[in-house]
């Protein structure tokens, strides 16, 4: 009488993971939907172009603050900023945060990039 014999489970293993890579592979999203953040069936993404040259802000540097007119930030280490010193403080105008000298009102730096997300 002859045995059958058994099956090796490391080719029935190989197999497997085989059929498991092609069928992850074959279900991956291709590189432009991956961009998308919402892909719904039936929908394109849009990628908006972002301009590389800085919008300029609502004051250029080096220009005198109005009194009165404009919010001092009181509590800069809130939004990731680094401490007040040496005489310049931090004022919100419009959507942007600018450093500027206490005494003067002089517009001295745009920080807004430095802030943290919660700005």
């Amino acid at each position: 009488m002859r045995l059958r014999s058994q099956p090796d489970l490391g080719d029935f293993a190989m197999r497997c993971l085989f059929l498991c890579a092609i069928i992850a592979i074959s279900t991956m999203p291709t590189f432009g939907t991956a961009q998308c953040r919402i892909a719904v069936a039936g929908t394109n993404c849009v990628a908006v172009p972002q301009s590389l040259t800085p919008t300029p802000g609502p004051v250029a540097i080096g220009d005198v603050l109005e009194r009165g007119k404009y919010s001092m930030i009181m509590n800069a280490r809130y939004y990731g900023l680094p401490v007040v010193s040496d005489g310049w403080v931090y004022f919100r105008i419009e959507d942007e945060i600018y450093r500027v000298d206490w005494r003067s009102h002089k517009v001295l730096q745009r920080v807004t990039h430095q802030a943290s997300r919660n700005w």
